[in-house]
């Protein structure tokens, strides 16, 4: 096992202090996705104003396993 922390950048840094216990990096990665559609979820409509964040994902040893990037803007069709 080995612990993960889930660092978030959304105009602020969101820096994960206690981690996760994790058995590998593809659990971390499984969390990762798992989290980030959490949030997503509880943004709402505060997702689609164009401001992206970001998830990173680094272990014990402060190694980084992965970086998620998220924005969502709405296009709306030329009139």
């Amino acid at each position: 096992m080995m612990r993960y922390f889930f660092h978030v950048k959304d105009g602020t840094d969101i820096p994960d202090t206690e981690g996760s216990e994790l058995p590998d990096d593809e659990a971390a990665r499984v969390e990762a996705i798992a989290a980030s559609a959490e949030m997503l979820s509880d943004l709402g409509r505060k997702f689609w104003n164009g401001n992206g964040w970001e998830m990173t994902v680094v272990d014990e040893t402060q190694r980084e396993i992965l970086c998620l990037y998220f924005r969502g803007e709405i296009r709306l069709p030329a009139k």
